[in-house]
């Protein structure tokens, strides 16, 4: 079930269009919610109900879903340009940021670039900028989708990302996370890869809102000693508070959607 539509369509920018949604309460307070590598707005699918009394704009990052691929390569810093452009489009204000793995890295980098506009942040298992092996890992996944298609990754990023209670008992969330892999651009996201193995990190002492870190007991991606080091450097976070649901793996939101629905 969704909340009450108040828009939906493409914000046309210089060089490609951004899909949005809006809905919820427009006279309520904003939230902007930013997917992660391979998602699309239907990663918050399963929150919006719960958030009629808040203005809720969802998008999809240039070559993810519905938005197009435009023809410089993306990037953290066009992501974060992409949801200026969100912003500014809709006029919001003191807006809570709710992102998601490479959102989330996203998600800070809006915060420390537009401090006056971003008053809390609410993180599904944030990234930063990964270790060499890591960047490698991503490198070689940009190759494999290149030449032969989402689907030669699909299972091996679900499997590595879902906790082993969801693999063994949602299959309606596998086969949905499934769904949103494969229905990818490969270009797409193989140009999200390599921004997210390119980074940078965000100015962590320019965060200054509260920060909200959610993660998953069973998160391999976000795991506990990352979350350590993402919640130590945030120096000048007005206050920091941090969460960890037992079988929940990476994609929060899919597997605990009413803890993720509380957060807000």
């Amino acid at each position: 079930m969704a909340t009450a539509a108040l828009a939906q369509g493409s914000i046309r920018r210089e060089s490609n269009n951004l899909y949005f949604e809006q809905e919820g309460n427009k006279d309520g307070p904003a939230v902007l919610c930013i997917h992660g590598l391979g998602g699309t707005t239907n990663f918050y699918q399963p929150v919006v109900s719960a958030l009629k009394d808040y203005n809720v704009v969802r998008f999809d990052l240039s070559g993810h879903g519905r938005s197009s691929l435009p023809p410089k390569r993306t990037s953290i810093a066009s992501y974060v340009e992409d949801s200026e452009a969100v912003i500014n489009y809709l006029g919001l204000k003191d807006i809570t940021v709710a992102g998601h793995s490479m959102g989330g890295l996203v998600a800070l980098s809006l915060a420390a670039k537009r401090p006056e506009i971003v008053k809390r942040l609410i993180l599904f298992g944030p990234v930063k900028t990964p270790s060499e092996s890591g960047q490698n890992g991503l490198r070689a996944r940009a190759k494999i989708v290149r030449d032969d298609g989402m689907a030669a990754v699909a299972d091996t990023v679900i499997g590595a990302s879902l906790s082993p209670n969801t693999l063994a008992s949602k299959p309606e969330v596998v086969g949905f996370s499934r769904e949103l892999l494969s229905r990818q651009s490969p270009e797409g996201y193989a140009q999200a890869c390599e921004a997210l193995a390119d980074g940078p990190d965000p100015q962590w002492d320019k965060v200054t809102s509260e920060v909200t870190i959610l993660g998953g007991a069973d998160d391999r991606v976000s795991s506990g000693s990352l979350l350590d080091v993402l919640t130590s450097s945030l120096t000048n976070a007005k206050k920091v508070t941090r969460e960890t649901w037992e079988n929940v793996g990476h994609w929060h939101t899919l597997e605990n959607p009413k803890g993720s629905a509380r957060a807000f």
